[in-house]
């Protein structure tokens, strides 16, 4: 009986010690995850792909989220297109894969790079870098029949990834485009102020958003059902709050006028149209536009002032900066935009009118 219990003991010992090592396991793999950067495991073109076509898109997969904001992307030549995030794990965060479409097709019989850098996950800053190379087809007449595959042998799903991207590729348009960096916006709600940096930064004034806004000063009164502040007059809002709700954003008489600070000739504008636009750019003077969120449908959030004034809202407002068009100035296919919360975006002339005309084809033009 005493033989028994030993074996039974060593048995229980056994058992501990076996549920205690697969914890640590199981611990010691969340914590890889977590202190590992992100990896690319598979991507199209695949690595010295030949033959590929002239409109294609270049799809990216990662093993884990990526910091979108972070991940620095270059094709050499340059091609002018959109980068996209998809595959999220949850809505509109934590996403594992990229998508470049172009917006103007690649040239045949040219051999592009693509470089990643800084490829980073939501553990501790550690950072991945990754490149590869591919061919174009050296005659755009001789199309061959058969589907495009990725590297695992399937086809990668990566048609109409975007709501906004609505006109083909061009071959060899004509291209106008302000010099101007992409800039994230740094606030919840602060996507006036980052398009205005933007704009600023496109006549060599280099500014912070703080310094933006201590010129246009805020409206802090708390919104009571119908009742809130005047955006034609100063920032309503706390600018890290919930949209509609204890946050808004102010128009653009307010943002000219602060741009004034340093660019004297900057002016505030309503009921342009696509020739105004391009007009000012082709001079080089990126326009700052006000639009909305492509969700859809619109959520009106209107309210009055105190004095009852009326004041046309929706939770999708949002701002972004014109710096290029692709076409001739007069018929414009494209509008090329720096998006502080998306991105560089090349939106189909009609979709971006549309767009504009929510808020009276509304902006500022920094000259």
């Amino acid at each position: 009986m005493a033989k028994i219990d030993r074996y039974l003991i060593c048995f229980l010992i056994f058992s501990v010690f076996c549920i205690i090592f697969t914890i640590f396991l199981v611990a010691l793999d969340k914590i890889f995850v977590l202190t590992s950067p992100p990896m690319v495991i598979n991507f199209y073109p695949e690595e010295g792909k030949t033959n590929v076509l002239l409109d294609s898109f270049l799809v990216i997969n990662f093993d884990k989220p990526i910091k979108r904001k972070e991940i620095q992307h270059l094709i050499s030549p340059e091609v002018h297109g959109e980068w996209k995030f998809k595959d999220a794990l949850i809505k509109n965060h934590l996403f594992k894969t990229l998508i470049f479409a172009p917006a103007v097709e690649l040239k045949p019989d040219v051999q592009y790079e693509v470089k990643l850098e800084n490829i980073r996950g939501f553990g501790l800053k550690k950072s991945n870098s990754f490149q590869f190379t591919f061919k174009t087809i050296p005659d755009p007449e001789a199309i061959s029949a058969e589907a495009e595959t990725g590297s695992n042998g399937k086809q990668i799903e990566y048609n109409n990834f975007s709501e906004e991207k609505t006109a083909k590729t061009e071959t060899e348009p004509e291209l106008t485009m302000i010099r101007i960096s992409l800039d994230w916006q740094d606030r919840n709600l602060s996507c006036e102020a980052a398009s205005l940096k933007m704009a600023l930064a496109g006549k060599g004034i280099f500014v912070s958003e703080t310094e933006i806004m201590d010129k246009i000063g805020y409206d802090l009164t708390p919104r009571k059902e119908n009742i809130w502040g005047d955006p034609y007059q100063k920032y309503v809002g706390d600018i890290d709050g919930k949209m509609c709700l204890s946050g808004y954003g102010v128009y653009w008489e307010p943002v000219a006028k602060a741009a004034q600070t340093w660019r004297k000739d900057t002016g505030a504008f309503s009921g342009w149209g696509i020739k105004d636009l391009t007009r000012e750019i082709k001079t080089g003077n990126p326009v700052v536009f006000w639009g909305v969120l492509p969700t859809g449908n619109l959520t009106d959030c209107s309210w009055y002032t105190l004095e009852g004034k009326y004041i046309l809202a929706f939770k999708q407002t949002h701002v972004r900066t014109v710096i290029g068009f692709i076409g001739p100035e007069d018929n414009p296919s494209k509008i090329i935009i720096n998006d502080p919360l998306s991105g560089r975006l090349y939106w189909a002339t009609d979709y971006f009118l549309k767009n504009w005309k929510v808020f009276n084809y509304s902006g500022v033009v920094v000259k």
